[in-house]
């Protein structure tokens, strides 16, 4: 996939991409990290001391 099919986005937003898709274990590993930092904001968030 050329990432410069991505319209409207910035090239290396479409490189980004393009790289997840060509690397899967690169695709585990960043929704690994999403999925980490949303669960820590919402134990943060919901386990404030008042």
């Amino acid at each position: 996939m050329d990432p410069t099919c991505y319209r409207g986005m910035p090239k290396f937003i479409g490189a980004f991409i393009d790289a997840l898709y060509q690397n899967p274990t690169l695709m585990f590993v960043a929704m690994a990290g999403v999925t980490a930092l949303a669960g820590l904001w919402w134990y943060k968030a919901n386990n404030k001391t008042q």
